[in-house]
């Protein structure tokens, strides 16, 4: 099984998310590096809520970060998120840790994008 190259357009969709925040690529940076720098706080709570079976919370929380992210556009996150959120909301828990690995994982690769994203050449509109 070959694993795939985590490269910026397979992880989070930079012109739409540019376009989301009209073209303000200082923005969409902040928003980028504000979700990750709260992220492992969220998921920390997460796997604790998931813990305690408390689904509001664990549909409250997967939400918020589902919305953070799809800010950004990070596809992968949104759908693993929104999939852990509705599994909440149906009032069930069962298969909640492997939805939140999934999270952590693509969580993961949106820091590793981040960490090599030139955000002036972002703005100039030049990006994978």
């Amino acid at each position: 099984m070959s694993q795939e190259v985590v490269t910026p357009s397979n992880v989070m969709d930079l012109g739409a998310a540019l376009h989301n925040m009209d073209g303000d690529a200082e923005l969409l940076r902040e928003i980028v590096e504000i979700f990750l720098d709260t992220a492992d706080d969220q998921i920390a709570g997460l796997r604790q809520a998931i813990a305690a079976g408390d689904v509001k919370t664990v549909a409250i929380d997967s939400h918020g970060m589902k919305g953070g992210a799809s800010n950004f556009c990070a596809g992968a996150f949104v759908q693993a998120a929104l999939e852990l959120e509705l599994l909440a909301k149906d009032g069930s828990l069962e298969g909640a840790d492997a939805l939140l690995d999934r999270m952590v994982v693509h969580l993961e690769e949106l820091r590793e994008v981040a960490s090599y994203i030139n955000w002036d050449e972002v703005a100039a509109g030049h990006f994978a």
